[in-house]
């Protein structure tokens, strides 16, 4: 029983009278006095003759098709806190309810302990007042970042941080597992830069051969090497007053290292066969999937290049760790990825269900490969779990343990495990095929035998 000076009250909005006939109940059980609605104008007149300390409604209730009971209740009564709770999710409303500054978005089916714990956690006297004053600082961060989709404070307190450093001339080091969106951050800290009508030079440091990375990163003069016919400028004077992206900064050798901690410290460089250093200017954004203190502590990688450039340090979360974000950048991918005129719309409950319970080893990349495949499959409006990847189709993929090995067939889980392998090569290597292969030891062949029989695309791999 949830005890307080005043009995919270708590309005509830939703058109299936089942849910809101138990959700009330099951309501005034842990403590709190509820008003049911069944529409939205309802919903509106009895905010406008009574007290409420928290409102409960479902996207869909008639009459808030447009959200009109959402952008209502935060316009004239914007004290009171509002959860979201559908069985219908889709991106543009999820947007639009979090840039509303809802407190928490919850998807049917919703476990009672949840729903509660949530309850309790907004009603706190310190959660209701912190959630005033911090809504409109939630609408502003999501609107400053739209190629950034999410609703979970982890990512909140990311946008956060590329927020303050954005405007500085900084370094800034991020780092998180492949495939979670390490350019996309980079590239929103330049879009919100001084420097965002200048060049974003990404240099993917996989891809540079040591014996040219000097070439490449800092340009030739004609004559300084056979077949150096003509002069050519380097990445770096390409991103002049610009933002230089080093991508997956830890496989540069350590010689390398060496000559990019020069140009760092020194803002200069010299070409290759020139003897006349070039003054630059241009900040300097990296990410790396590995542990950078660990390869400094092991030699690896230089700790003076490692404190130049990771002033700041951004750690982005992995998607298996981003609650119902996998469902908004479903549909995000979903909406983006469909043909206009054609294909799937909406993703069925169990599909949704599975998306939450997969472990997601390739992050974002590997959702997106999962959504376009499913598009490519699907046999109707609705995209099914049979749509689905093997992988994901059983009902916890990604999530074995011993206690479950009776329950699927052997052939399922070793094309579980291929899929997750496979996925976590073509993130490592950005959908480079050839590397996977050498790194599995198969041929190029033997590899696109193996994507072709799990529906994954290399493409989508590719930053």
């Amino acid at each position: 029983m949830l005890t307080s000076e005043a009995t919270k009250r708590i309005l509830v909005a939703d058109d299936e009278p089942l849910f809101l006939i138990t959700t009330g109940e099951l309501l005034k059980k842990a403590g709190f006095e509820c008003r049911c609605a069944s529409d939205a104008e309802t919903a509106l007149k009895y905010l406008a003759s009574e007290r409420f300390d928290l409102i409960l409604s479902d996207l869909n209730v008639p009459g808030n098709l447009k959200l009109e009971l959402l952008r209502e209740g935060r316009e004239k009564w914007p004290e009171i806190p509002l959860v979201v709770v559908t069985g219908v999710p889709s991106l543009p409303t999820a947007i639009e309810s979090v840039r509303l500054g809802i407190s928490d978005y919850l998807l049917k089916p919703v476990k009672f302990d949840d729903l509660i714990a949530s309850i309790q956690r907004i009603l706190r006297p310190e959660n209701t007042s912190q959630a005033l004053n911090t809504s409109g600082e939630r609408k502003a961060l999501l609107e400053a970042f739209p190629d950034i989709i999410t609703q979970g404070e982890a990512m909140l307190e990311v946008l956060e941080v590329i927020d303050r450093v954005a405007p500085t001339n900084t370094n800034v080091l991020i780092t998180g597992e492949s495939g979670t969106g390490k350019e996309v951050v980079a590239r929103a800290i330049h879009e919100r830069s001084s420097r965002r009508d200048y060049p974003f030079q990404v240099i993917d440091c996989t891809s540079i051969p040591e014996s040219l990375f000097e070439s490449i990163v800092f340009g030739h003069r004609k004559g300084s090497f056979t077949g150096a016919v003509a002069n050519q400028e380097g990445l770096l004077e390409r991103s002049q007053h610009g933002t230089v992206f080093f991508d997956e900064l830890g496989e540069l050798p350590l010689l390398s290292q060496a000559k990019l901690l020069r140009a760092v410290q020194e803002r200069s460089y010299t070409p290759v066969g020139d003897t006349t250093p070039i003054q630059f200017d241009a900040r300097f954004i990296c990410a790396t999937n590995r542990a950078l203190e660990s390869e400094v502590l092991a030699g690896r990688f230089r700790r003076d290049l490692f404190y130049r450039l990771g002033v700041v340090n951004l750690e982005l979360p992995p998607l298996r760790e981003r609650g119902e974000d996998v469902i908004l950048l479903a549909h995000h991918f979903l909406e983006k990825l469909r043909n206009s005129d054609s294909g799937p719309t909406r993703f069925s409950t169990p599909v949704l269900e599975r998306f939450r319970e997969y472990g997601w080893p390739g992050n974002i990349r590997e959702l997106r490969n999962v959504v376009e495949r499913t598009i490519a499959l699907a046999r109707n409006d609705q995209i099914e779990t049979e749509d689905l990847p093997r992988a994901l189709q059983e009902k916890q993929a990604g999530r074995l343990v011993e206690s479950e090995v009776g329950e699927i067939s052997r052939e399922t889980a070793l094309d579980s495990a291929d899929y997750k392998y496979l996925t976590l090569l073509l993130t490592k290597h950005n959908g480079n095929v050839s590397h996977a292969a050498e790194q599995a030891g198969i041929s190029r062949q033997g590899i696109h035998k193996l994507l072709k029989k799990h529906g994954i695309s290399a493409a989508n791999f590719r930053a």
